[in-house]
């Protein structure tokens, strides 16, 4: 190994060990973060950015000349470039203290695309340029209105289902001139599902035996003769949305359809072509997924219990969830 590399995996490992410290270090100071955080004065930790440091040696370098040469006026526009350095410093402080941050939420990815969390950002004055940050991915900066909120999300990488958990949120700014950054930590201890990647569309449908059978009814929703026009409800399938009718300034309406109504269809784990159980997984989260965009209504049986049939984006949720976190411990993740 050339040595270089040996020295650049060294000081790796111990910026990441002195990092683990610090992060220990502040969880045992604040404790852990549940429900609406208010960031106290003690919480918030101020340091020079590059430009700061570049801006305090040009100012140094400006006193020595207006006293080496007694320049009065050099020195008086060091003394108002320092002042406004020292505004700026408290300035950034002050842009975290009191601000309140909440979870809002989650929404569920699939295994290989990040999860997205999302947060409540409020303050009793206005505040600028705050930005979210999880390790090395950083949110796009929002700004908070006075005695209002704002929301912000951050995304966590993830590779396999199961559960993912937020542990640390990084909270800075560098409001007002980039001269300093102010920065504070929350454990808010936030979880996410995280379904199973489905598999990729194929030939190979549902088992033969979950198809089976149909049950008629005259009036039964199916996909045969056209019925008429009803206003959109949460979870219907956005492909009998009538778009034309949307379009002309009308309201969101659904299209109906009567004929003959296929039974219900019930996924079994049990039936899935034989394989290990991640692909498994997969196949159903496939099935599942298509028979949501067809507008099926399906259930779900697993060896710990079954999901009665439905539709709609909730049930699809739920269906997925139960695959997410199936045969794992409770704090897997």
């Amino acid at each position: 190994m050339r040595p270089g590399r040996a020295l650049s995996d060294r000081y790796r490992a111990l910026r990441r060990r002195a990092g683990a410290r610090v992060v220990a270090w502040s969880q045992s100071r604040h404790g852990p973060d549940v429900g609406i955080v208010t960031i106290a004065r003690r919480r918030v930790y101020i340091l020079p950015t590059g430009l700061g440091l570049a801006y305090g040696g040009m100012l140094f370098a400006m006193l020595l000349a207006g006293l080496n040469y007694g320049n009065n006026l050099a020195l008086a526009l060091t003394f108002v470039l320092a002042a406004a350095g020292w505004i700026a410093m408290h300035q950034c402080h002050h842009n975290l203290v009191g601000l309140s941050i909440a979870p809002a939420g989650t929404r569920a990815p699939f295994a290989g695309d990040p999860a997205e969390l999302a947060f409540t950002l409020a303050a009793p004055s206005a505040r600028e340029d705050i930005v979210l940050r999880v390790g090395d991915r950083a949110a796009a900066a929002v700004s908070v209105p006075g005695a209002g909120s704002t929301s912000a999300a951050v995304t966590v990488p993830t590779a396999r289902r199961g559960r993912v958990r937020l542990e640390r949120l990084r909270i800075e700014s560098r409001f007002p001139l980039g001269l300093f950054n102010a920065w504070t930590w929350t454990h808010p201890g936030l979880e996410c599902l995280v379904y199973p990647r489905p598999l990729a569309r194929d030939r190979d449908g549902p088992p033969p035996e979950a198809d089976a059978g149909s049950a008629h009814d005259g009036r039964a929703s199916g996909d045969e003769d056209f019925a008429g026009l009803r206003s959109f409800r949460s979870g219907d399938p956005t492909r009998r949305i009538a778009w034309k009718a949307w379009a002309r300034g009308g309201e969101l309406v659904v299209k109906e359809y009567v004929g003959a109504a296929r039974a219900p269809i019930v996924f079994d784990l049990a039936a899935v072509p034989v394989g290990d159980l991640e692909a498994r997984l997969a196949r159903l989260a496939r099935w599942i997924v298509d028979a949501e965009q067809r507008g099926d209504r399906y259930g779900l049986r697993l060896p710990d219990g079954e999901v009665p049939p439905g539709t709609g984006l909730s049930h699809r949720n739920r269906c997925l969830g139960r695959l997410a976190i199936f045969g794992l411990p409770v704090d897997a993740s």
